[in-house]
């Protein structure tokens, strides 16, 4: 039996990867996209090459969710990967597109696999109700979508216990369906240790070094961490907090920096691939990550609570989403409620004057991500789950 995988989420190195921890490498076929555009077309990614596996690249027409009419409903879908799929699979094989099942991009492929004799399988991360997300005829096409994909697939993923949940009322007796998100950590890359000369290339000697990495847009909190830490500071005047990202947020939030007069104490620093994140998170102190619910999104996971906690960082987030099950509250970090300054403030002083507690949390954080999290513990359940179909 083979396994093709088409995500688009797999042209990123960092969750390819997890796949090299597979038993039976020798039968998975990768068909993704010869360029995916991320961040709005800003940061451009090619499938890494890989030559222990089959990896074949074709066109994917629509990369982000802002089109007109057709939105987010095409994402990540490729035209010709009908054409590889007819002349590589057998009746039997899997074809594992993770993609929403509330999406077209979800509906072609299933047709497609029944047609093939395939095994679809498809993945999940909606954590919030989709009878409190929609209403009216959104709301019934939706739901159409969702039962046609259940019905045309023989298993689902669900990245987390909360996305389960919200599809649990959708589901039928004949689809297996399991909760293992779709990659996990590199613990081999993201572990405590690493060398790196961050502190010397920022000045940034004898610092409690608080970090922010994340999209500069409404849903990650940019305007509530640079007020927290201007409240911080009071109680931690040696503190330098680092924010790392891009977005439409970036210029405002310099901005309220110069507003607020804390130009010296805060370094701006653009989008920065992950291979450099290792080190970072090695150099700083804490992670602060207050996202904040927009529109019809909360947080799921957030890879970089996963891999801050990985490198021995204690985080710090907030109670929305599924950030309960990345974050275990005040054992591997503190969960704060969403927007509101003070209480981050008081999380992000107590953890600078607690060298201690910050210590026990990056060890629970390490524990808690190599137990649950890592590549090894995911590409297992994963591999598991698609050859028993």
């Amino acid at each position: 039996m083979k396994i093709f995988i088409n995500s688009y989420t797999y042209t990123y190195e960092r969750h390819l990867r997890m796949f090299d921890f597979f038993n039976n490498k020798k039968d998975l076929v990768f068909i993704l996209p010869r360029l995916w555009k991320a961040k709005g077309g800003k940061i451009k990614v090619v499938p890494p090459e890989k030559p222990e596996y089959t990896l074949i690249t074709t066109w994917a027409p629509f990369y982000h969710s802002h089109y007109p009419v057709i939105r987010g409903m095409l994402k990540g879908w490729m035209p010709w990967c009908g054409r590889i799929l007819r002349r590589l699979a057998k009746p039997g094989d899997v074809l594992l597109s993770s993609a929403e099942p509330n999406l077209l991009t979800t509906y072609l492929y299933g047709r497609l696999a029944r047609r093939l004799g395939l095994k679809h399988v498809f993945l999940t991360w909606q954590n919030i109700d989709y009878t409190r997300r929609l209403k009216g005829l959104k709301l019934k096409i939706t739901e159409w979508l969702l039962r046609e994909n259940i019905r045309l697939s023989a298993g689902a993923l669900c990245g987390t216990r909360q996305a389960y949940d919200i599809l649990k009322p959708y589901l039928n007796d004949e689809i297996k369906t399991a909760v293992i998100p779709q990659s996990g950590v590199d613990t081999e890359i993201f572990k405590p240790g690493v060398v790196s000369d961050f502190r010397q290339r920022h000045n940034l000697h004898g610092k409690i070094i608080y970090l922010f990495g994340a999209v500069f847009d409404e849903r990650k909190g940019v305007f509530t961490t640079i007020q927290a830490f201007q409240r911080t500071l009071t109680q931690v005047p040696e503190g330098h907090l680092v924010m790392i990202g891009i977005g439409k947020l970036w210029s405002s939030a310099q901005e309220l920096v110069k507003k607020l007069n804390l130009i010296h104490k805060i370094t701006f620093i653009e989008w920065l691939p992950n291979n450099e994140l290792p080190g970072i998170f090695a150099s700083v102190d804490i992670l602060v990550h207050p996202s904040e619910p927009y529109r019809d999104w909360e947080e799921q996971y957030g890879w970089t609570l996963l891999q801050a906690q990985a490198s021995g960082l204690p985080v710090i987030a907030t109670t929305i989403g599924a950030i309960n099950e990345a974050v275990i509250d005040k054992k591997t970090g503190i969960l704060v409620e969403p927007k509101n300054i003070d209480a981050l403030a008081d999380a992000m002083i107590y953890l600078a004057r607690n060298p201690e507690v910050r210590k026990q949390m990056a060890a629970a954080g390490i524990a808690h991500i190599n137990e649950n999290f890592s590549h090894v513990k995911i590409a297992h359940r994963l591999e598991t789950f698609l050859y028993n179909l």
